[in-house]
This record gives C-alpha cells, sequence and structure tokens, in this order.
C-alpha cells in the first residue's frame, strides 16, 4: 500500500530548495497538475508520495 503525505509533506520530498506555497499546491491539486490527483480528506489533501507535478502548457511531468 502507498503512503498518503499532505500536499506541505510531499512537496518538502520533491523540491528541496525553494518549496512552493500551500496555495500553490492547493492550486495545483485543484487543477489537476499532480498526477496521480490527490484526494481530499476533510480540508487536507492527501497525495502519493510517488506523485509528480504535470505541466499541461508543456506535457511534461517532474
Amino acid at each position: 500500500m502507498k503512503k498518503l503525505l499532505t500536499l506541505e509533506s510531499w512537496a518538502a520530498l520533491r523540491y528541496s530548495d525553494q518549496v512552493p506555497s500551500i496555495n500553490t499546491l492547493r492550486l495545483w491539486a485543484r487543477e489537476g497538475r499532480i498526477q496521480p490527483q490527490p484526494v481530499k480528506h476533510g480540508r487536507t489533501y492527501r497525495v502519493l508520495e510517488n506523485a509528480k507535478y504535470y505541466c499541461p502548457f508543456t506535457g511534461e511531468s517532474s
């Protein structure tokens, strides 16, 4: 079973130098820019630890 992380924890693992703000992370979650899609548990988004950011403009993932 994969581990679910909060958006903040996921971002800290993915971005070592400049972590995006929580508002940016929530926007990415709502717009489907994080794949696989985060799930909202109450007021908190949970995302799989192996999730990646997907840029809808270029089609690249990181």
